[in-house]
């Protein structure tokens, strides 16, 4: 500081007493704390000078606080708050600091370590020097020791007073455990009933028993509203009353404000109670009291009391206070259990943040993840679709082999899948009858032949046109039963394969002419027949390709391509399917025969895995459900 700074001045403004004096009286001074610390911001104040003193105050989880000020109606400037601030957080022991104010003037600051009021530890006492006024180190100093001093003397007596607290038998033990008993019992009960609204009505009822109070009303917040939800003692009440509506705005108040609101307020409240009196007024009641119920998060309803008599005690809302916290998250359970599944599901839905962002049930949210990047994977991921079809190995070229004649089967000389070569015997009709009709035949030509002859020789015209037509009918007949016998042994036209007729079952069984006997395809002639459903043709096109498998040989496959594609459906085993023609990309195997079959998957195109998946299922609820 510059050396021709001015002291302090021993003298106060406006005829105040010396300074030295008013230090001295602190010193001995014996009265209330609250006097004596308006004194002494009245000495600090006048013997700096300063245009405004505080009394700041501090404790454990508080922020700074002003207890008191002088001169009382002192007006604060712009720059007064966070000079303060700044200044309140360099104090450190019992050494004062001094700071500039950008208004002019300085402000000094002293730790007071040895002040208490009220039980709470006085952190500073800052004042607003004068800007016409500098402080000298000895002023400053002196200062100091005069403040220290003053202070010191009311360290014993505050604790002493504290210490008379702590010792002080506390009466009310006993009622209060009595309390927590009741309260005990009350959350027994109500753990008993499985419903939210029995629940609900059974802690009015208790409350209105317990407190003595003329109705307890319970409003559930949903917001941004709260609903009435239950009265005591009532079953039936209008919600949609003026006084319900009246009574939720009250219960609406005390939920925004998230604090117990209390009608008629103590003097040192801050609470906003405009709804509460308002609805007082309108009932006639003159107490009323509203109680939060929050879970830990949010408010989640709100308990209101009402008494025609009498005024709500410390103990009553200490107990409320206490009942809230202990109902609240059962309420709240039971409320949640009790809505209808949907709203449950939206509720857990709404969660999932909240519970995604928590470090709990890491394996739950595992499976999730996995579970999201599977859906993401079933969507997104391509994947080759194929049309399963039914297969089968048909011939070009097949012969059907009917009986030449009525008779009787006699050899067979071949099973279904024999090779056979052009000319080979396949199968021997009994010929003993027609041996027998040949004889005859040929007996009857000799006979009539002999009857013409003679009728000719004895000039007999029409007995000899009779003999000779006779002769003709004999002739053919026998004719007849020759060509018959010539084809009683059936061979094979030319080469192939037989893939129909178990004869051999059925020897010396009679026979039909036209009867089928053998079916003969070729092996060299072969095509392969597809049978595609008809809800899968729509993928389906000429010049296709895809790959088959026998049944016979499921681990061989063979590459195919569609050459052609009935335009019209069959029907085949009950269901509709459409015929297609295939060939294969290579020679055909030797043990292929017709008549084989098996599989047939044709590639169509990718599509996503979870099409793949469910189409089918899809296309049948549509199928059902029309959409």
């Amino acid at each position: 500081m510059s050396s021709q700074s001015r002291q302090v001045v021993a003298q106060g403004q406006d005829g105040a007493e010396p300074a030295s004096a008013a230090w001295a009286a602190l010193n001995g001074f014996q009265g209330s704390p609250q006097v004596f610390w308006e004194r002494f911001l009245k000495t600090a104040g006048q013997s700096l000078p300063a245009r405004r003193v505080l009394l700041l105050s501090a404790s454990v989880g508080t922020p700074w606080t002003a207890l008191a000020q002088w001169p009382a109606e002192a007006a604060e400037e712009a720059a007064d708050a966070q000079g303060v601030l700044q200044l309140a957080s360099r104090l450190t022991g019992d050494k004062p600091v001094v700071a500039g104010l950008p208004s002019g003037g300085q402000l000094l600051g002293l730790r007071l370590p040895h002040g208490k009021v009220g039980g709470q530890q006085v952190a500073a006492v800052v004042a607003f020097v004068s800007p016409n006024v500098e402080l000298s180190p000895h002023a400053l100093g002196a200062w100091v020791a005069q403040a220290l001093a003053a202070t010191a003397r009311f360290a014993r007596a505050a604790d002493d007073e504290v210490d008379a607290d702590t010792r002080a038998p506390d009466d009310r033990a006993e009622p209060k455990a009595a309390r927590l008993f009741q309260m005990l019992q009350l959350s027994i009960r109500l753990s008993h009933q499985t419903r939210f609204v029995r629940m609900a009505y059974e802690l009015c009822n208790a409350l209105a028993a317990r407190f003595d109070a003329d109705r307890v009303s319970l409003g559930w917040f949903e917001s941004p509203y709260v609903r009435l939800t239950a009265v005591s003692h009532i079953e039936k009440f209008d919600r949609q009353s003026a006084i319900s509506r009246a009574l939720e705005g009250a219960m609406e108040e005390s939920a925004d404000q998230a604090s117990v609101v209390v009608y008629p307020a103590p003097m040192e409240s801050r609470t906003v109670q405009r709804a509460h009196e308002s609805y007082a007024l309108m009932q006639g009641v003159p107490s009323v009291v509203s109680v939060p119920l929050g879970d830990g998060q949010r408010v989640r309803a709100v308990l209101c009391l009402e008494r025609r008599q009498g005024v709500w005690s410390e103990e009553d809302l200490w107990e409320l206070d206490l009942i809230a916290q202990s109902v609240a998250r059962p309420l709240a359970d039971r409320h949640d259990r009790d809505r209808w599944w949907g709203a449950r599901l939206w509720s857990a839905i709404k969660a999932l943040p909240a519970v995604a962002a928590s470090p709990r049930h890491s394996a739950w949210k595992l499976a999730g993840a996995s579970l999201v990047l599977g859906l993401i994977a079933l969507c997104f991921v391509p994947w080759n679709y194929r049309v399963d079809a039914t297969l089968s190995i048909r011939s070009k070229d097949v012969l059907f082999i009917p009986a030449p004649f009525d008779g009787y089967l006699s050899q067979v000389q071949v099973e279904v899948g024999d090779l056979v070569r052009a000319g080979q015997l396949l199968v021997r009709l009994d010929t003993r009858e027609l041996m027998l009709e040949a004889s005859m035949a040929e007996a009857d030509l000799v006979r009539y032949r002999r009857e013409a002859e003679k009728a000719q020789a004895t000039r007999q015209l029409a007995e000899m046109e009779i003999s000779l037509a006779r002769l003709e009918q004999s002739a053919s007949r026998l004719a007849l039963v020759r060509h018959q016998l010539a084809h009683a042994e059936v061979t094979a036209p030319h080469a192939g394969v037989v893939v129909e007729g178990e004869l051999k079952k059925n020897l010396g069984a009679p026979l039909r002419k036209g009867d089928l006997l053998l079916k003969l395809a070729q092996a060299d002639q072969t095509y392969l027949e597809l049978q595609i459903d008809q809800a899968d043709v729509h993928e389906v096109s000429v010049g296709t390709q895809g790959e088959f498998a026998l049944v016979g040989r499921p681990e061989q496959r063979f590459p195919i391509v569609i050459t052609r594609l009935d335009p019209a459906s069959v029907l085949r085993d009950g269901r509709n399917v459409f015929l297609a023609r295939a060939e294969i990309r290579h020679d055909s195997p030797a043990w292929w025969r017709p008549g084989m079959g098996g599989t047939a998957r044709l590639e169509v195109g990718e599509r996503a895995l979870i099409w793949v998946l469910t189409h089918r299922t899809v296309r049948t609820l549509r199928e059902w459900f029309w959409i």
